[in-house]
């Protein structure tokens, strides 16, 4: 027993430490920072090997249908269906997709093999806050004045900061999945019954503090308004049978404070500023006309990252392609946008349907979030933003968990 959790630690530590080295080869001021980015091919050896190792095999076939479907969809524009113009690039993309799959799908049968999610999270965790941390300390200049956060949401007065990454809505990323993650492991230490030390939670509290401040002073609009989603989502749901019981008057109070809401924001014209000044203007008004002219509807124009819109990849003057709902059919056409949405349905509707298996609010609560993020990013399971990996694991665990007597298969390799 003692080697198990060892040989937990071990393969947890090196999973953090992929993390952490991944995340930090986007900060402008971390040296050998191209090695960092590729450590995770190392972990990718190492990973499949322990969930092998022992003889034992576990296979569920929610998460096989839940990651199939964006290997198939990614096979098929990386591989099938390719702009030939864009080899190099579609081959990249391809590849770098493939990698973060097969990290998140191993890595969530040697948790759940394991049986350690906490280590999981805890890990999750370091890596993020070690993360954070770093781009606070050696960016200290890039802390906004608190007096400006009422600018927030005024595109022409608010400032903004990176710290030290190249887009401050990465930063936004981050930081509020850090804060989740913190959220995520103060509920997991509450339902096993773990006090923390005071040091850890003094610790813990500190980092969330200044992953506030660094979220408020990117000034992401799309990443404050998904944290704040994902709470509402999250209370709405642990509260769900008191609601039940008193619909009648939850329904009017939101009824009467929604319709206050839209006639404020529509009489003064909040809407339409926000919309405009949000810079998503452009994915409509020039680069779809740009998709009919490449008259391609069924395969899109080329399977290659987002910023190949931005940097003209495709031969024409597209600019910033900001939202993945139109990034998907754009760039793999309307079948790949039709898998991808078979994809986004079978996760909905499990989570919808095992309401009681254990962390389902917060799951269910995360990919809601995630849906209304990418509405603004192009961050949907994506290998741009690390924190895929880290949604991925979290939805594909909770696919495991259902009815894991019947769904998950255990089969032993005799040895000679």
């Amino acid at each position: 027993m003692k080697i198990a959790i060892e040989e937990k630690k071990l393969v947890m530590g090196l999973y953090c430490l992929t993390m952490l080295l991944s995340m930090l080869s986007i900060v402008d001021n971390v040296p050998l920072r191209g090695i960092m980015y590729n450590v995770k091919y190392l972990y990718i050896v190492v990973i499949v090997f322990f969930c092998f190792y022992d003889g034992i095999l576990i296979w569920n076939k929610r998460i096989a249908v839940g990651i199939g479907l964006l290997v198939l969809h990614t096979i098929l524009y990386g591989v099938v269906f390719t702009n030939p113009y864009m080899k190099v690039d579609t081959n990249l993309h391809f590849q770098q997709l493939m990698a973060i799959y097969i990290i998140a799908f191993f890595s969530c049968v040697y948790v759940y093999k394991k049986n350690c999610y906490l280590l999981f999270l805890e890990m999750t965790y370091l890596a993020l806050a070690v993360f954070v941390c770093w781009c606070a300390v050696t960016h200290m200049g890039n802390f906004v004045n608190p007096i400006y956060f009422v600018n927030i949401f005024s595109s022409s007065e608010r400032f903004r900061a990176d710290f030290g990454m190249s887009d401050v809505n990465y930063c936004g990323n981050y930081c509020i999945y850090t804060l989740l993650i913190s959220f995520m492991l103060r509920c997991e230490w509450h339902k096993q019954h773990k006090i923390p030390d005071k040091s850890l939670k003094s610790a813990v509290v500190v980092v969330d503090i200044i992953t506030l401040y660094m979220l408020l002073s990117t000034a992401s609009r799309s990443a404050i308004l998904s944290l704040l989603l994902f709470f509402v989502c999250y209370g709405i749901l642990k509260k769900r049978y008191d609601i039940i019981r008193n619909w009648k008057l939850v329904l009017t109070i939101a009824g009467v404070l929604g319709l206050c809401v839209v006639v404020v924001l529509v009489s003064s014209g909040a809407i339409s500023d926000f919309w405009q000044e949000s810079n998503r203007e452009g994915n409509f008004s020039i680069n779809y006309p740009i998709f009919l002219e490449h008259g391609n509807y069924l395969n899109g124009m080329g399977y290659v990252d987002n910023s190949g819109f931005l940097n003209k990849a495709y031969g024409y003057e597209t600019t910033a392609m900001d939202i993945y709902f139109l990034y998907i059919p754009f760039a793999t056409g309307i079948l790949g946008a039709l898998i991808i949405l078979v994809q986004m349905i079978y996760l909905l509707y499990q989570l919808l349907r095992y309401s009681s298996t254990e962390g389902r609010d917060l799951a269910l609560s995360l990919f809601i979030m995630m849906l209304y993020y990418a509405i603004w990013q192009v961050n949907y399971m994506n290998y741009r933003y690390h924190t895929g990996i880290i949604h991925m694991m979290i939805l594909f665990l909770f696919l495991m968990r259902i009815n894991e007597e019947k769904d998950v298969y255990v089969l032993k390799i005799q040895r000679r």
